[in-house]
């Protein structure tokens, strides 16, 4: 089975293609890539829903169960190029709304563990999600393949445990970021 690639609010996409259309047209674009972007080859691609896990939950011990849906993600192309991401965030009404586009290391570090997850032999098995996991106190964010059997994670670069862009199981995951999250917490 290829790697599922979930559907967002049947809103989402247009509102997002629609704030990247605008900013093009306008030239709103402050950062380098999309400001050199061709607007007529601007397009969106891999949806997935990011999730966010707190420090607590993380020395708490929770499993991914306990992360949290903030909006979705896409990738930005240019043509056939990924050159930002595209993100919303969870409006007041419990609509999305277009939160930023980003640039950067995390950017190009999802395309290249895209590459590695795509080729994973589990895939053939069981059908995986493609969800976006941020541990923002630990700065980790990390692609989530997810399936009802397991959780496969891929820490994207730049990443404080390192194995950026290589698949691990959840468990491992987990326990490396417990680890870390002990090391640079005060003691109490």
């Amino acid at each position: 089975m290829p790697l599922h690639l979930p559907d967002p609010p049947s809103e989402v996409p247009d509102k997002v293609k629609g704030k990247l259309h605008a900013f093009a047209d306008g030239a709103k674009f402050s950062t380098k890539a999309l400001r050199g972007a061709r607007k007529d080859q601007l397009d969106l691609s891999t949806p997935h829903q990011i999730f966010t896990l707190g420090l607590d939950d993380i020395t708490a011990g929770a499993g991914l169960d306990a992360a949290r849906p903030v909006g979705w993600r896409y990738l930005v192309v240019d043509g056939t190029q990924i050159i930002a991401s595209a993100e919303t965030t969870l409006a007041p009404d419990g609509t999305q709304e277009m939160a930023q586009f980003t640039e950067g290391p995390f950017v190009l570090a999802t395309d290249k563990a895209l590459k590695v997850v795509r080729k994973l032999p589990q895939l053939a098995a069981a059908g995986f999600d493609l969800r976006l996991l941020r541990i923002p106190a630990l700065y980790v964010m990390a692609l989530w393949l997810h399936s009802p059997i397991t959780d496969i994670l891929a820490p994207l670069e730049p990443s404080p445990i390192g194995k950026e862009g290589k698949p691990i199981l959840a468990a491992q995951f987990l326990a490396e970021l417990a680890q870390l999250a002990r090391a640079t917490s005060p003691p109490p």
